[in-house]
């Protein structure tokens, strides 16, 4: 290396150092910049806390920070969202940044979740988990769907509409990465419900992120496994792909489909006999109560280790009794 290369090496460091320095200042700043809708600075705050969740837009995670921004809005406390992916500082920096408490969906690599939870922990941060657990022994407050329960929901609805033998398909889906982390807990679920009714083992698939995927794998199904008699999905855009390749290949009826969450254009096909039933749980419910929690923990010490906040079962009997006015006959 030339003596001239040589000067230019700690210039570079220096570059790459400002720049890091500049992005984590950024973080930081952000983690504390709390704007109300109109983009005003809000009156100070004595708690604040940092949502942590997937960058991405699905109703679900939308539904989830409502229900955060409403109990925050509530009980008189500050809110910041932030997007957690894998190449995201926030979380990493988020120890720094005044936060009072978080709530996180871990959707990354667990190992590095996990350290940033001991981490907070360890600053007296008190952490709340949504929607899915992480697998060490350290039991983390968490708030959202029992999965064991969610798979004997399904169970149960595949053991009433089905015919035996049921011969089953189960989709899951990186769209729903709550779902498919405790998948083991659902089918589980679902063997506990079905019992003897299952014939054979079953048939378990996943799509990604595509919301094409969904209509490839279902055609594919359709084609190569003709003994499969049920589908179930547990992603409404999925569901929703689903359904209309059984439209498609006039399968309505031959083959039931359970699907998933309480989107209207799901709820639709519900009532015109394309989907069977589906599957919903409450997400603004999960982003209300996780805000609860980790005020509770902040203001009291302690609070509910787990909060269950629970699933339904839609069907068109669902529909039709709850379009029923009161003391109302079909």
């Amino acid at each position: 290396m030339s003596t001239k290369a040589a000067r230019y090496i700690p210039l570079l460091f220096g570059l790459f150092f400002s720049i890091s320095l500049a992005i984590s200042v950024y973080t930081i700043a952000s983690l504390l910049h709390v704007t109300s809708d109109t983009g005003e600075p809000l009156p100070e705050v004595s708690s604040h806390i940092g949502i942590f969740i997937p960058d991405n837009s699905y109703t679900f995670f939308q539904d989830v920070i409502t229900g955060a921004e409403a109990a925050a809005e509530e009980l008189g406390i500050g809110l910041t969202l932030h997007r957690l992916d894998d190449e995201s500082p926030d979380l990493l920096m988020a120890k720094y940044s005044g936060i009072t408490g978080a709530v996180i969906y871990p959707d990354i690599p667990e190992e590095y979740v996990q350290q940033q939870l001991v981490d907070l922990s360890d600053a007296g941060i008190p952490v709340v988990l949504i929607e899915h657990n992480t697998s060490d022994m350290k039991p983390w407050p968490y708030v959202g769907t029992n999965n064991f329960d969610l798979g004997k929901k399904i169970g149960e609805l595949a053991g009433h509409i089905g015919q035996d033998p049921i011969r089953i398909a189960v989709v899951y889906s990186e769209k729903s990465p709550g779902i498919y982390a405790e998948r083991e807990l659902v089918e589980m679920g679902m063997l506990s419900a079905l019992g003897n009714r299952l014939s054979g083992a079953l048939q378990v698939l996943t799509t990604d992120m595509n919301p094409l995927d969904a209509e490839d794998l279902t055609s594919r199904i359709l084609r190569d496994s003709p003994d499969v008699n049920m589908i179930i999905y547990t992603d409404s855009n999925d569901t929703l792909a689903a359904a209309q390749v059984l439209i498609d290949m006039n399968l309505v009826g031959r083959v039931q489909l359970i699907g998933f969450g309480s989107d209207e254009p799901v709820l639709d096909y519900i009532d015109r006999g394309v989907v069977s039933g589906t599957i919903a749980v409450n997400p603004f419910d999960i982003g209300y109560r996780s805000v609860e929690v980790v005020h509770e923990l902040e203001t009291e010490g302690v609070s509910e280790s787990f909060v269950d906040t629970g699933v339904e079962v839609i069907t068109r009997q669902t529909l039709e009794s709850s379009s029923l006015p009161s003391g109302g006959t079909p």
